[in-house]
């Protein structure tokens, strides 16, 4: 059952790239197919302004056949890092879009969601207009999301790890001492404001126990005074040796804390030792939308990027235009990938996300997009898996440059699939397709796929061994 939750968005295509991989229940390699932002691997912004900014992007981190992108940005440290580990080739399939097929389902408790079924508040859906278009994700989180923790170097040379233990890959942090962060920016503000008011207490502390000379050169301690605050001095003392922040944070939709000690780098700035990131972007492909612009894309759901494997928290998130620049094809052992360039700004608004789930992601299309693209889309039945059979079928996908139908081949269903990413196997047999691409590639999660007039889901994961080969998901599944 997806979860719908209002304010909060979650989206697979991000700033790190991740590569999810899992061993299907077949033994055969795959990789799921959506594509994301790597900024520190892939390129960094191309252009920023007030206006808007673009920024080169491949596939999401996804749950079944995606590849998300995000380095891990800028890290805590402000340094490029901590890419939340990319993942080697430990399955043999890969999820083709930027999604999270590993992606835990778990969700935080105190959430304001509602649940449905169906994208239509319960009610099913009988048609869509199959989409296939390219398009460009982007979300921030709720919070600023822990990717690693690392040791730095404070300003005597000792190599120290303050959130060792205390932290892991995968929390989201939500306050500091009370103080609420959305970014990595306030993040980092706020723990240089914490300590430098503990730097400043320490002084007037200091400062209230020297000893001066009177006026006849005699020395005296100023022990009344002391004596007098002894009790308040010794307990703001006592705090300010300490020198710990209090961190709030969600880890697995618990919301739990932890005591940090910053350590103070030769910067003079202070530090917690801890790689963080607050959006992910990449490019995926729309699978589908209704006569009122509701849509599902990626047919599988976006991970947070780390080794956590979980689906991303998001606050917010949102569908952006993109140009295709590149096609790298897939070979056996290395699936292939497309890259872009995603536009940001509100004339590249597209749509907008409110639901991340281990089916897919949803939102609600731009009215001008959806009249654009209902005028040009082709309205189908949707196919219940009883009418699923295997056989020819079509993918449509925009990886060319314009909408184009690809020719597959239905090679098996599994209707009782405990991972319902996989319900259908599949083969691309259209040479166009194998010339231009391989077969299936990253970023092409979602591609909605054809038969006997009717839209019968969508694909999702490639053969890391085969790339003309991979999975799809039942279109009832996403719906």
């Amino acid at each position: 059952m997806r979860k719908f939750f209002g304010k909060f968005v979650s989206v697979t295509l991000a700033a790190v790239v991740i590569a999810m991989f899992a061993l299907s229940s077949d033994d055969k390699w795959c990789s799921r197919v959506d594509k994301a932002f790597d900024e520190s691997a892939l390129g960094s912004f191309l252009n920023e302004s007030k206006a808007g900014y673009r920024r080169y992007a491949t596939g999401l981190p996804g749950q079944a056949a995606s590849v998300l992108a995000d380095s891990g940005e800028n890290g805590e440290n402000g340094e490029n890092g901590g890419n939340g580990g990319n993942g080697e080739n430990s399955g043999n399939e890969q999820d083709i879009g930027q999604t999270a097929d590993t992606a835990s389902t778990n969700r935080a408790t105190d959430r304001d969601y509602e649940e449905t079924d169906k994208i239509s508040d319960g009610i099913s859906v009988e048609g869509v207009y199959a989409c296939g278009r390219l398009t460009g994700i982007y979300e921030q989180t709720e919070g600023v999301l822990v990717v690693n923790t690392t040791e730095v170097t404070d300003e005597d040379g000792k190599k120290v790890n303050p959130a060792d233990k205390k932290v892991q890959c995968g929390d989201y942090i939500l306050s500091v001492n009370g103080r609420t962060v959305a970014d990595k920016e306030e993040l980092s503000e706020a723990v240089n404001d914490i300590m430098k008011q503990y730097d400043e207490r320490h002084e007037d502390v200091s400062n209230e126990e020297k000893i001066y000379e009177d006026k006849s050169g005699t020395v005296e301690s100023q022990k009344e005074i002391i004596n007098e605050n002894k009790s308040d001095s010794d307990e703001i003392k006592s705090e300010i040796n300490k020198r710990m922040v209090k961190i709030k944070f969600l880890r697995g939709g618990k919301e739990m804390s932890a005591d940090i000690t910053p350590v103070r780098m030769d910067d003079g700035r202070y530090y917690m030792g801890i790689w963080v990131k607050d959006d992910l972007a990449g490019i995926g492909t729309i699978t589908y939308y209704t006569k009122d612009g509701r849509f599902g894309a990626l047919g599988h759901g976006i991970g947070d990027g780390t080794q956590s494997g979980n689906l991303l928290y998001a606050n917010s998130g949102d569908l952006y235009s993109m140009k295709l620049t590149k096609i790298k094809k897939g070979k056996s052992g290395a699936p292939g990938e497309i890259g872009g360039v995603v536009y940001f700004g509100k004339k590249s608004h597209i749509g907008t996300l409110d639901c991340n789930s281990n089916l897919g992601i949803y939102g609600q299309l731009d009215s001008d997009e959806l009249s654009e693209y209902a005028a040009e889309d082709t309205y189908y039945p949707v196919a219940g898996k009883d009418e699923i059979h295997t056989g020819s079928a079509q993918m449509i996908s925009e990886i060319s440059g314009k909408l184009e139908k690809y020719n597959l081949e239905i090679t098996n269903i599994d209707k009782k699939a405990t991972d319902t990413n996989k319900g259908m196997e599949l083969k691309v047999t259209d040479d166009r397709l194998i010339e231009l691409s391989g077969g299936i590639v990253q970023g092409t999660s979602g591609s909605p796929i054809i038969q006997d007039g009717k839209i019968i889901g969508a694909v999702t994961h490639v053969f890391v061994d085969d790339p003309t080969g991979g999975y799809g998901i039942c279109i009832d599944e996403m719906l």
